[in-house]
């Protein structure tokens, strides 16, 4: 055998591998993809993450498995993220409360230089809500009460830091009184503490207080959006009562590793932006209190840039600190 041939064959590997990443690397995605909720099984979170998710593994050709990773205010199951391989295999649903968290406390993840936005699933008002035995049965005799016992009325909240916290302490600082802020580990439980009485009132999404409400077991006093939630007509909008100008409205949307190829991050967003467009699950987030809505990558970043100065500004005005 001459030389070149002993070359060739010494060589026959290398350029078979080299081969195969040129031409045979099967398309984005040539296996199941995860979508990690970083919340508690059961809330709002889930339910439409698995809403978008069963929707898209139709369009991929792969299935979106839902996998849930709670605790710390939606850090572990961000952290797990962050530490994955950068390859859209992996995405992180979130919110645009939750990712204030680095405001908070020293963390190994930055949401802006170590996450690239995909979409924007939805966005929602926040509603609220008092225990029955509140004496209070508009948002004015509310705030009239809270002004006549600073600090004896308390609010739950699914976390110190999170959407629900935020929003409530923007709205005391708006209208000037004093609420007793007492978090607990995710919406479940606070709900079971605004029904019990443990805590007087919450600002909630829709999810977790549709039924009480519709049941008579908690009263709706008002909503944060700019208009009426159609699952709520008769609720007026904080604006309507006339107690203050305020709204406020949360998002739900979905981020990837900030290193995972820009074509995979585009497939991904032209994935979403045709499931939410999609009447069934438009309809379907709906009825959980939820306006859908998509947006670009570009629009998405900005999105999420805005809230994070927004939020940080009041963290620190309010000296809000992690649980």
């Amino acid at each position: 055998m001459n030389l070149r041939a002993c070359l060739v064959l010494a060589l026959l590997p290398v350029l078979l591998v080299l081969a195969g990443k040129a031409h045979g690397q099967a398309p984005f995605p040539n296996r199941p993809v995860r979508m990690i909720v970083p919340f508690p099984p059961g809330g709002g979170a889930e339910a439409t993450a698995r809403i978008v998710a069963q929707r898209m593994s139709e369009g991929l050709g792969q299935p979106v498995i839902i996998e849930t990773r709670p605790g710390a205010g939606g850090n572990i199951g961000t952290e797990h993220v962050f530490r994955t391989e950068p390859d859209g295999y992996t995405m992180l649903f979130t919110t645009n409360g939750h990712l204030v968290q680095p405001h908070l406390k020293a963390l190994p993840w930055d949401p802006l230089k170590d996450f690239s936005a995909v979409s924007l699933l939805c966005t929602y008002p926040l509603v609220i809500a008092v225990h029955t035995g509140v004496k209070a049965s508009t948002l004015r005799e509310l705030v009239e009460l809270a002004r006549a016992t600073p600090g004896r009325l308390n609010y739950g909240s699914s976390g110190s830091g999170g959407p629900l916290h935020l929003a409530a302490e923007m709205f005391k600082r708006q209208v000037g009184i004093d609420l007793t802020h007492i978090p607990y580990k995710g919406n479940a439980p606070m709900t079971l503490a605004v029904l019990s009485g443990e805590v007087n009132l919450v600002f909630d999404s829709m999810t977790g207080p549709l039924p009480n409400i519709r049941a008579g077991k908690l009263r709706a006093l008002a909503v944060t959006g700019r208009t009426r939630a159609p699952v709520l007509p008769d609720v007026p909008t904080v604006n309507e009562t006339g107690v203050a100008q305020f709204e406020y409205e949360a998002w739900n949307g979905v981020l990837v590793h900030a290193k995972t190829p820009s074509d995979i991050v585009q497939r991904l967003n032209a994935e979403i932006r045709r499931v939410i467009a999609m009447p069934e699950v438009r309809e379907r987030l709906s009825a959980l209190g939820y306006v859908p809505a998509s947006n670009t990558t570009t629009e998405f970043a900005a999105m999420l840039a805005d809230d994070l100065a927004r939020f940080g500004q009041v963290i620190r005005e309010a000296g809000i600190k992690a649980d």
